[in-house]
């Protein structure tokens, strides 16, 4: 069996989360670039940039710290371009409580609190995970509280925006030491003080796991498939104004 501890990382998935947290001293750097392509009736690229430091802090805790910037470059039907650029930064925390070799089920506990332009963001998530051999299946439940700052008659106030919950699935076949091969679901949902339950937008693909003794690269394709909760703000069978055809990840990570 290739043991999640083989390697010295937390990892195995683009976008969902494992139980998985360093050992206490350890320190990962990770570079993640993410593109979001289209929308309707127009071109959009979105390009988010992360540079992440993880520690490992003993006692199953682990934190971590990110540098963002995130580019937008969109396109309208009469050929007007514009780009907008924004930086942010944002710190997490994951506790690991269970073990997903050694229990029934491993399972973590995590929490970020992230800035961008003008938005505070507050993202939980349940995390659970489990290897049977060399399979290995995760699933988190992620709730985000939105809010954007605004400035009133001299006084600074928080506006709710909207509060996305969000389920991701992973499972992985690694098929050796180093290589594995799996595909990710994720159930985007929107949810908004004004409209409530507005969709559920569904994004499945591939992800590829390569990791050594010192550094791993993983990559993923994600385009939308379908829209599970239509409503009137949301008719359509796929959402391409807030959420876009098709994303594209690649992580690489190095201990150092």
């Amino acid at each position: 069996m290739i043991s999640l501890s083989t390697f010295g990382q937390d990892r195995y998935f683009a976008r969902t989360y494992n139980s998985t947290v360093l050992a206490k001293g350890d320190i990962d750097l990770e570079f993640w670039h993410t593109s979001r392509l289209g929308h309707r009736n127009a071109f959009f690229h979105a390009q988010d940039q992360q540079l992440e430091i993880e520690f490992g802090l003993g006692k199953n805790w682990q934190t971590a710290f990110y540098f963002n910037h995130f580019q937008t470059t969109v396109i309208d039907s009469f050929g007007n371009n514009s780009t907008s650029n924004e930086i942010g930064f944002s710190n997490e925390w994951k506790w690991k409580l269970t073990d997903p070799i050694n229990n029934r089920i491993g399972s973590a506990l995590y929490a970020e609190l992230g800035w961008k332009g003008d938005e505070i963001e507050l993202e939980t998530k349940l995390i659970l995970d489990k290897q049977i051999g060399k399979n290995l299946f995760a699933f988190n439940l992620v709730a985000e509280i939105e809010q954007e700052i605004e400035r009133k008659n001299g006084k600074t106030e928080l506006k709710m925006e909207s509060i996305p919950v969000e389920i991701d699935f992973g499972y992985m076949r690694n098929v050796s030491k180093n290589w594995g091969i799996g595909f990710e679901l994720t159930d985007n949902n929107r949810i908004t003080k004004n409209n409530g339950w507005e969709n559920s937008v569904l994004f499945a693909g591939a992800t590829l796991n390569y990791r050594s003794n010192r550094w791993f690269l993983i990559a993923s394709i994600l385009p939308q498939i379908t829209n599970i909760h239509r409503s009137i703000s949301s008719p359509g069978k796929r959402v391409l104004d807030n959420y876009e055809k098709f994303e594209g990840r690649l992580i690489i990570g190095i201990s150092l």
